[in-house]
């Protein structure tokens, strides 16, 4: 899971080692307001990644659950982002 740019601008990117035809991720962000939902989309030139439409809001340092589901079984996995150092807003 990271944080990239495109040409799009940011997005939230899952990178998969094998592909599975009914993968969905969703990205669900501890916010202080609330969470915040990303659902990822399979990029169409690589079945291996997933990006977000949209941009995470700022700050990029986060608390944050990554939520898998195939074949109707669902998988929730917890995570950290942080900015890389030196990397401020």
């Amino acid at each position: 899971m990271e944080i990239v740019d495109t040409a799009a601008g940011e997005r939230m990117r899952l990178t998969i080692d094998r592909h599975a035809d009914d993968l969905t991720a969703t990205v669900i962000i501890d916010r202080p307001n609330g969470p915040e939902t990303l659902r990822l989309e399979a990029v169409a030139d690589n079945h291996h990644r997933l990006e977000s439409t949209v941009a995470p809001a700022e700050p990029h340092e986060f608390q944050a659950s990554l939520v898998l589901t195939a074949k109707d079984r669902e998988q929730v996995l917890p995570f950290k982002m942080v900015e890389p150092e030196g990397h401020h807003h």
